[in-house]
């Protein structure tokens, strides 16, 4: 068929396993997804690089006023707005933008929008040894752009899946970021891969997914 259902924890969504990147949906996050339900209860959330809504939902479901989901793609964002309804979730109160999340975030930045959470989960973007400093500034610059657009007291959710990239230098980053911004940030949980992708000690690459839930003042 042309899109398959699946569960995951108390939620359902739709998967394009033959269009869809890789499976068609990033089970590495599912951990990560239900860790963010405690954050979201009236807040305003920013989902970046969002592909087919799973972080949105998640925050929608558990009180979020508002979502707004930004995706380079229309296809995942009508498949994300399909998961939304699927979910019998208030569709009133979730947002579909199509854009490069670097160009939206500096739109929202220069017309003073702020949110009280926002969602980092971009792309890997440091594919070898030779796109490392361009991937890494491209890491900086999101965060930079998270961070701003994040009122006093405000949640930061990000994520990098570059296994050349390891926890330590994405905390650099995020700590670069943040002295950038003239805000401190402080971590109040690591993250990583959902418990099911077992890690190789003959491959440390194999640890690609790491995250920051942080506190942005």
């Amino acid at each position: 068929p042309e899109l398959i259902n699946i569960k995951e924890n108390e939620f359902e969504f739709f998967v394009d396993i033959k269009e869809g990147h890789k499976t068609g949906f990033y089970l590495d996050q599912r951990d990560n997804r239900k860790e963010i339900s405690r954050y979201v209860m009236d807040k305003r959330v920013l989902n970046c690089f969002s592909y087919t809504g799973g972080f949105g939902v998640v925050a929608l479901k558990y009180g979020a006023k508002e979502v707004i989901n930004i995706d380079c793609s229309k296809r995942v964002l009508d498949l994300a707005e399909k998961n939304f309804q699927y979910n019998s979730l208030n569709i009133g109160r979730a947002n579909f933008i199509k854009g490069n999340a670097f160009k939206v975030l500096r739109s929202f930045r220069d017309r003073g929008e702020v949110f009280d959470v926002v969602i980092l989960d971009p792309p890997k973007l440091i594919h070898s040894q030779k796109t490392f400093n361009r991937g890494l500034a491209g890491y900086k610059d999101i965060n930079l752009l998270g961070i701003k657009l994040l009122k006093p007291g405000g949640i930061l959710i990000t994520f990098s899946c570059s296994g050349l990239l390891s926890a330590d230098m994405f905390q650099k980053v995020v700590a670069d970021a943040s002295l950038d911004a003239g805000r401190e940030v402080k971590i109040i949980k690591k993250l990583s891969m959902a418990q099911d992708h077992l890690i190789d000690v003959n491959f440390p690459e194999g640890s690609y997914l790491k995250g920051f839930i942080c506190n942005v003042y």
